[in-house]
């Protein structure tokens, strides 16, 4: 078997990671391309922002059109090498796994982000790892891989359920666009739980999904999922109406908002349940960050087993 490697980026931090399957290096010329970044007129609060989006007209040379483009590039930063495979989805497998872990949209693609994406790691987890923790995190993402190779919708379901995080916490979605795509990161934690434990006895209705979870990877169960509940479980319910009656909190999407009036801010609630899920999912269902509450804006140190 042979080796295979890949640039790849954007990723500001001048970090090299070393065992014996994975190298992961900085780029020449880091700092250049970090401060270029830093300058782009994109940047606002740590998040680059599309182009404009231009075309070239016939005889009337480049116009800029009044809305910006939807995929966009970033320079490459840093190579991944890994030693023993010859497999291109293992090498896409670790970008997602790395981008989880340092919280920041990594890829190899020419052009691999959507719309916005921060520019800072950190910014899409409320997790932070050490370095030695980053190390750590390769190591298990590798064990997963070679755990899981012979189901290759594993490693997908982990990079889809990670894209549809942080395509969630874009600053311009609306509240109902961000719940949409967080509870779409549900589902695919799910379908990924069920191919990972498919001894386990599955819920018999959707609105059990959550809670099956929860219970299967030691998390406690939010109050909003709790199928016990009189009325069921509100994110369920809310799903349900939003999906299948184009109406969110009892309006059409956009004219309402949940939570007014209220401390409970159920969008990053779910951001944070996703991260413990993700964590769990991938083999560190035994670090203590994966109990700690999802209620609270707090960001939390994660030790890795």
């Amino acid at each position: 078997m042979t080796s295979q490697t890949a640039e790849f980026g954007y990723w500001p931090d001048n970090i090299s990671i070393r065992n014996a399957e994975v190298t992961i290096e900085p780029l020449p010329g880091l700092r250049k391309v970090v401060a270029s970044v830093n300058d782009d007129e994109g940047v606002e609060n740590d998040w680059l922002y599309a182009p404009p989006q231009q075309v070239v007209g016939l005889g009337t040379g480049v116009r800029t059109l009044p809305y910006p483009a939807r995929v966009f590039g970033l320079p490459k930063t840093h190579r991944i090498t890994l030693a023993n495979s010859d497999d291109p989805e293992h090498i896409a497998f670790h970008l997602w796994a790395l981008s989880f872990f340092v919280g920041l949209r990594l890829t190899a693609t020419e052009a691999g982000f959507l719309d916005a994406t921060p520019i800072r790691s950190g910014k899409l987890v409320d997790f932070v790892l050490l370095r030695t923790g980053l190390e750590t995190a390769v190591d298990l993402a590798e064990q997963f891989w070679i755990t899981n190779r012979a189901k290759a919708q594993c490693a997908r379901l982990f990079g889809g359920s990670v894209h549809a995080l942080f395509l969630a916490q874009n600053p311009r979605h609306l509240q109902f666009e961000k719940f949409i795509l967080l509870y779409t990161a549900f589902d695919a934690c799910f379908a990924l739980a069920k191919l990972l434990h498919p001894q386990r006895p599955r819920p018999s209705c959707h609105a059990e999904r959550v809670q099956w979870m929860c219970e299967l990877l030691g998390i406690s169960t939010p109050a909003w999922a709790d199928p016990s509940t009189p009325a069921g479980p509100e994110v369920a319910t809310l799903r349900n109406a939003t999906l299948h009656e184009a109406l969110f909190m009892g309006q059409p999407l956009g004219f309402a908002v949940h939570g007014v009036g209220t401390n409970q801010n159920l969008t990053l609630e779910m951001q944070a349940l996703t991260c413990r899920l993700l964590v769990a999912l991938i083999g560190g269902a035994a670090s203590t960050y994966v109990r700690t509450p999802t209620n609270t804006r707090q960001r939390h140190a994660m030790e890795l087993p």
